[in-house]
């Protein structure tokens, strides 16, 4: 959401207009004084997840001068100006004297630790207040077992699973809705388990399948980005679309040297990759090339990919931990040379593209980058575990900010 700066600001009831003082005949004149001041003069918002908003924080403004002031806007500035958001409508365009109004602030983070920005009300004068904004960026992340329990950590949110419910066949895969508020897991035969605010869209459940299901991603709106589908893919490269997710393509009818392990969709929906356990790349849609490891002597086979978050790139996962890089995902550290108890499975990035997190069919967690450690599941479990995912959206850097972007997943506002 970055670059949305709409203004909210509600007088106080009980606020009294000063229409100037009258001085009586041979009286000094008073004179007319200028004064804006704000309370408080630091806002902390408390830890947020990528990808989801605070609730909203008052600051109040008034005029402590004895002459009326017009507040013409309000500017964000500072290291993280597209972090925080001023809702609504701009009351606080005439104070009269003694008058004051309320000013609506949400934290909205995008990247990972601390953000700081500075809100001030622009009134004409030489020093206006200004109001420092604080707040932290979090991300936490799930890991899900073919059984369909689900373990939550850091900030993200234990919203329901499929644990001690017989399945039909063992769940593949999960994709969360990025605004810490739900997600999805899905069975080998295309049953969808929807939790939290991750909605049904349909499933293969009942359809006959030639080939089990292996994965799925959510689609979202790329002008709203609301989540309104998502997409399964099959092992032989099928593609089955459900609510608004389009189809652009599938591998179901070429022969493939290896079978499909994972896809990723493109940051604006508009197309997907696919991924062989070769590390050979299948692109659909706007999906770009940039490379693949189909020609390359693997000492493991590839188990997953994710994309970065605006598209120029991807990282393939090996059951070893090995990492490979294409276009412009970066390098930031693999497992590939330590003895691990149990395969890598699957890999989840940090919204910010600044990390990555590698999960083990044992429920270790392994962190690269700007992911954090927020604990594991090894040991949680006795069946294994089949993959992961963060619960926070990933966002489109740009040249002034990096700016907010939901890849898939939707934002929530504060109330």
């Amino acid at each position: 959401m970055a670059g949305l700066l709409t203004l909210l600001a509600l007088p106080i009831l009980g606020s009294t207009a000063s229409a100037g003082a009258l001085t009586a005949p041979g009286a000094a004149a008073q004179v007319s004084s200028r004064a804006l001041s704000a309370s408080p003069t630091t806002v902390q918002f408390p830890p947020t997840t990528l990808g989801d908003f605070s609730a909203f924080m008052n600051v109040t403004l008034q005029n402590t001068g004895t002459t009326t002031e017009s507040v013409t806007s309000l500017t964000l500035g500072g290291a993280d100006p597209f972090d925080f958001i001023v809702g609504g409508q701009n009351t606080c365009t005439s104070l009269a004297a003694g008058a004051s109004c309320l000013v609506m602030v949400s934290f909205s983070p995008n990247a990972l630790g601390a953000r700081q920005a500075t809100l001030t009300p622009v009134d004409g004068s030489a020093s206006p207040p200004v109001i420092v904004l604080t707040g932290t960026g979090s991300e936490g992340y799930y890991e899900v077992t073919a059984t369909g329990a689900v373990f939550a950590h850091g900030d993200a949110q234990l919203l329901g699973d499929m644990s001690g419910t017989p399945l039909a066949k063992p769940i593949v895969g999960m994709a969360a809705t990025g605004d810490d508020g739900g997600y999805w897991l899905v069975a080998s035969d295309g049953g969808i388990f929807s939790f939290g605010d991750a909605t049904f869209f349909g499933s293969t459940g009942a359809i006959h399948l030639n080939k089990p299901i292996v994965g799925m991603a959510p689609y979202s709106d790329p002008t709203t980005g609301q989540v309104t589908g998502y997409w399964l893919v099959a092992s032989d490269g099928g593609i089955f679309t459900f609510g608004a997710a389009p189809f652009f393509g599938s591998t179901g009818a070429i022969h493939l040297n290896k079978p499909i392990v994972g896809m990723a969709p493109t940051p604006d929906g508009g197309g997907y990759w696919l991924v062989a356990s070769d590390g050979g790349i299948f692109t659909f849609g706007d999906a770009t090339f940039f490379g693949s490891t189909g020609a390359i002597h693997l000492n493991q086979p590839i188990v997953g990919m994710a994309s970065t978050p605006d598209g120029g790139g991807y990282w393939l996962v090996a059951s070893d931990g090995g990492i490979f890089t294409f276009g412009d995902a970066t390098y930031l550290g693999s497992t590939g040379a330590i003895h691990l108890n149990k395969p890598i499975v699957g890999m989840s990035p940090t919204p910010d593209g600044g990390g990555y997190w590698l999960v083990a069919s044992d429920g270790g967690i392994f962190t690269f980058g700007d992911a954090p450690f927020d604990g594991s599941s090894a040991g949680s479990s006795t069946s294994a575990f089949i993959g992961m995912a963060g619960d926070g959206a990933p966002f489109v850097p740009t040249s002034s900010a990096k700016a907010s972007f939901s890849r898939g997943q939707s934002r929530h506002r504060p109330a």
